[in-house]
């Protein structure tokens, strides 16, 4: 009996675990990546981000995942380019700093893993990027403000408010959410079922593991498929509302 209540409570405390994983999963991610400097783990990461740190200073990180890679890239501006720092430079890793220009050329691997530089910048109205990875565009590597957001060029410009303007952007609207909501959208019925289908699979474990020896059984599984149905007509309804209608 002992080893059957301790298998029972397992099981209840996984079920449990389950059903707040799923209720927390979009919460989560937002504030995962709603911090105001992008999320760079060197050596993991792969590709160029770019954000502005509450110093007003432009901050450029290009990180590799422990393979051999090239980075590469021009950077001009209208207005004046401060004191560039250069953090994690090897002495083979090329730059070029001028007032209004910065080009750079460097190489990450194994045991080198993410170059940044920071750069002020004054009196300007845009920056213009020229990023390469390798000798080659790549706009799905390149991820801006705490969104990491891509480019839709492959030489891009951000101009002086761009940082403050992305801040006003409700959070579904950024990527990832907008596209992710978006294709649920389109698939809005599949999507209606798909989350039916999985709320009554944790309802139906609550059955047979919660609820079981509980007197008022039916009566609970009752109201959690009318919390069910609830959840789901409510997200079919932030979808509708976050589609733009």
């Amino acid at each position: 009996m002992k080893v059957r209540r301790q298998i029972k409570s397992k099981r209840e405390i996984g079920n449990f675990l389950l059903l707040l994983l799923l209720i927390l999963a979009i919460p989560l991610t937002g504030i995962l990546t709603s911090c105001s400097k992008p999320l760079v783990i060197p050596g993991a990461s792969f590709g160029y981000y770019i954000w502005k740190d509450s110093g007003g200073n432009i901050r450029l990180v290009w990180s590799t995942d422990r393979i051999d890679n090239s980075f590469s890239g021009i950077i001009k501006t209208d207005g004046n380019f401060g004191n560039v720092e250069k953090l994690g430079f090897e002495n083979e890793d090329k730059i070029n700093i001028s007032g209004k220009e910065i080009d750079f050329n460097a190489k990450l691997g194994g045991e080198d893993y993410a170059d940044e530089i920071v750069i002020p910048c004054s009196n300007y109205s845009f920056i213009e990027f020229d990023l390469k990875i390798n000798d080659q565009y790549d706009v799905s590597r390149i991820n801006i403000g705490k969104y990491l957001n891509n480019p839709k060029d492959q030489v891009f410009k951000i101009d002086v408010n761009y940082f403050e303007n992305l801040k006003k952007v409700p959070w579904y609207k950024n990527h990832p959410f907008e596209e992710f909501f978006h294709k649920l959208f389109v698939n809005k019925y599949l999507t209606f079922i798909y989350i039916y289908i999985i709320g009554t699979a944790i309802i139906e474990l609550l059955r047979i593991t919660k609820f079981v020896l509980k007197k008022k059984k039916r009566l609970l599984i009752g109201i959690s498929y009318l919390v069910l149905f609830l959840i789901d007509s409510g997200f079919f309804i932030m979808l509708w509302y976050v589609n733009g209608h």
